[in-house]
């Protein structure tokens, strides 16, 4: 593996970072009532959609946590985007509910490592005062997120159709994957045993 960068990653980064996961999870919440309609099931069981996503996002955080560990943060966080972004495609793709709650699945695993991953970075790269004051500004980012998702998801599905709800999951992952691919620098201290997959 080489050598950590002296290199901080910046503030917009991790808010990218972070946030994404928080949109993937309230952007379903308007699409809900025509993803009932579309796939012909009940308003109950359309309701999986965001119970498994929990599911999978604390089985993700446990997996991710873990791996940033043993590979590294940048590749961790590299590989969660990629699977995060394969559950996107799944989702524009689904022909019938069962596939759905699978893609949501794989996108909700995938999105966790956003979360877990990069406050483990900022623990790494900031202290003191300003570390303080980045975990503020991206907890504050955080909170917007969760309450952008709604609306984006809202705008999207009235404008454009719900399946570009997830063809919008997907711009926003292809460019997590090529922001963080360009400028996040591996923030953990090599050990022997350390696996390099990228």
């Amino acid at each position: 593996m080489k050598n950590v960068s002296k290199k901080s990653p910046s503030i917009l980064l991790m808010i990218v970072l972070v946030g994404f996961p928080q949109i993937s999870e309230s952007i379903f919440t308007p699409v809900l009532p025509q993803l009932s309609r579309a796939l012909r099931v009940s308003a109950q069981t359309v309701q999986l959609t965001m119970s498994t996503y929990f599911i999978a996002f604390a089985v993700g955080v446990l997996f991710w946590g873990w791996l940033s560990d043993r590979i590294g943060r940048r590749q961790a966080m590299l590989l969660g985007i990629v699977v995060y972004l394969i559950g996107n495609c799944g989702l524009l793709v689904a022909p019938h509910f069962n596939w759905l709650i699978l893609a949501r699945l794989v996108q909700a695993f995938g999105a966790s490592v956003g979360s877990v991953v990069t406050q483990t970075i900022m623990r790494e790269s900031f202290s003191g005062v300003r570390g303080a004051q980045v975990f503020a500004k991206v907890g504050a980012a955080m909170a917007l997120a969760s309450a952008l998702g709604p609306l984006v998801g809202g705008l999207v599905q009235t404008y454009f159709g719900y399946r570009n709800v997830f063809s919008a999951l997907i711009v926003m992952a292809v460019a997590a994957l090529l922001y963080a691919g360009a400028s996040l620098p591996e923030t953990r201290v090599a050990t022997t045993g350390q696996v390099n997959v990228w």
